[in-house]
């Protein structure tokens, strides 16, 4: 019965989680999955009882996401309730053999680009914020992130939205 309590406490976040985002895919719109990132905290040294150095890492696995676009992705975001859109950015992320890697633990140390007036053409349709960067972005991995979320458990992990930019 434990088990089946902490499944669900696990898998609720990304029922509540409200928010969408879409990519244009030709003609339509395809949603990008959300994905929450798997952690790790790798510990430092120790000195008496004070824990030094420690780092905590945001993985994704698999080498590419599952969306994959152009340069110059168009985004459609339909914010969730209290969510507002320039609290998304896009990050890139770290690419290795079998997964991809956040660069800093902690968002707002990673370099990121907020979806503001300033680097993207942004209209509102509907309920929702269709977005394009105003410059080309370089191949690789990267998440649409809002960087206001509460982090997920003991180890802040983070619910992000990935796609790739193909070379």
């Amino acid at each position: 019965m434990r088990e089946i309590i902490s499944l669900f406490l696990l898998l609720m976040p990304l029922y509540i989680h409200a928010q969408k985002v879409e990519i244009a895919i030709g003609e339509g719109w395809a949603e990008i999955p959300v994905l929450q990132t798997q952690s790790e905290l790798k510990s430092g040294w120790k000195i008496v009882d004070y824990q030094m150095k420690s780092r905590l890492t945001h993985y994704m696995m698999g080498t590419h996401a599952t969306q994959m676009v152009d340069e110059r992705p168009v985004f459609r975001v339909t914010p969730g309730e209290k969510e507002v859109l320039v609290d998304y950015a896009i990050i890139y992320l770290k690419s290795y053999k079998h997964y991809r890697k956040i660069p800093k633990a902690k968002l707002s140390d990673n370099e990121y680009t907020r979806l503001e007036p300033s680097d993207f053409d942004i209209r509102a349709v509907e309920d929702a914020f269709v977005c394009q960067p105003r410059r080309q972005l370089e191949p690789g991995e990267y998440i649409l992130v809002n960087l206001a979320q509460e982090p997920i458990g003991e180890l802040d992990d983070l619910l992000v939205f990935p796609f790739c930019i193909m070379k």
